[in-house]
């Protein structure tokens, strides 16, 4: 399979980045370090490629039935420049893919979708389409850059004419200054930090590239892989699709149940009414160990000698030379400050539930 290079991969060569096939794109795992990587988006201000993920437009005059009958979220109830973080399901109930959609006005949405489900979930979205909605897959002819961490609106005041004001989840059109073009940017991010995520043409990705770090050279501006994307977002426990749920999860099963809104019908709702009511097997937690080590993705996990789970994600957080691990439990022991131990390298090592928001 030919890997796909991005709008800005002669960039990150020239940088001199890590280069290597991620879900069949050519993007840099770091640049320096992911520990310097990481610590610059918690304390400055760092940029990343993400242009792997997928673009969705839907609209027309069914669009808000389609995707709220596909989404698990209330979508009649957004507000116009609003995001939300939702998940769609199977028939049987679990977890097909998460993503954030935009509303863009009444009947018009922006979506993206991760990289290694884009096409199964341009399938999925497809098959529950109704009559009168129109979808574009968009993914081969945008580039998306996240600007992340606590200067990040500094940095967007100077590159954009926007005032930057807009709370967290929610999005505007932006007049980029050297450009003199205006892209469709969100205030989010994968990062646990305040950010933005920009929405650029191919064509366009190099000037908006140079423009940021133009004007965020003072501000301490890096260029960040994804190694340091997948411990930041990991010390804040956000899901990763494929390793922190697959089609054997359900929502009521991760740590962000909430995404499910019983007041409309959607694909799988059936499933979840039955597994609330029957009582939820298990529940995804964060947890750091209280010894030296490191937990990793399929070490098992005990409670007085009994397997009662599963690491799905594990690092050393960088900074803090914490293990920090995600992973599925047995229900009761997903409270903070439930204890357990995990078997590392035959070593049984003692790890203890945390709030990773606190």
């Amino acid at each position: 399979m030919t890997i796909k290079r991005t709008a800005l991969a002669d960039v990150h060569e020239k940088l001199g980045g890590a280069m290597v096939d991620f879900f069949g794109f050519y993007l840099p795992t770091h640049y320096t370090s992911i520990n310097e990587e990481h610590l610059t988006v918690r304390e400055n201000v760092g940029v990343f490629d993400v242009s792997h993920m997928g673009n969705f437009r839907i609209f027309g005059d069914t669009a808000t039935d389609t995707v709220d009958h596909i989404l698990t979220q209330d979508i009649r109830g957004m507000r116009m420049k609003q995001l939300k973080y939702t998940h769609f399901l199977n028939e049987e109930g679990m977890i097909v893919d998460d993503m954030i959609i935009s509303r863009l006005d009444e009947n018009h949405y922006f979506a993206v979708p991760n990289a290694s489900k884009i096409d199964l979930d341009w399938e999925h979205f497809n098959r529950y389409r109704k009559e009168g909605t129109v979808m574009e897959n968009l993914s081969d002819y945008y580039s998306i850059l996240a600007v992340q961490g606590p200067k990040a609106e500094t940095l967007m005041k100077r590159v954009t004419t926007h005032e930057c004001g807009m709370k967290f989840f929610n999005c505007d059109y932006m007049h980029f200054r050297d450009l003199d073009r205006t892209f469709l940017v969100w205030r989010s991010g994968y990062t646990g930090e305040d950010g933005f995520e920009l929405m650029i043409p191919n064509e366009n990705a190099h000037e908006v590239w140079d423009s940021l770090f133009r004007h965020g050279e003072d501000l301490g501006l890096k260029p960040i892989g994804l190694g340091a994307r997948d411990t930041l977002r990991l010390e804040k426990a956000l899901l990763l699709s494929g390793q922190d749920f697959d089609f054997n999860h359900t929502s009521l099963e991760t740590n962000v149940a909430w995404v499910v809104k019983w007041d409309h019908d959607f694909v799988g709702k059936d499933v979840l009414l039955k597994q609330k009511e029957e009582g939820i097997p298990r529940r995804f937690v964060a947890f750091h160990l209280k010894e030296r080590g490191i937990p990793r993705t399929g070490m098992e996990i005990f409670k007085d000698g009994e397997k009662v789970g599963e690491v799905t994600s594990g690092t050393m957080v960088p900074g803090k030379k914490i293990g920090m691990g995600l992973g599925y439990v047995k229900w009761g022991l997903h409270e903070y400050g439930s204890t357990f131990d995990v078997k590392v390298r035959n070593r049984m090592i003692p790890a203890e539930v945390i709030n990773p928001r606190a």
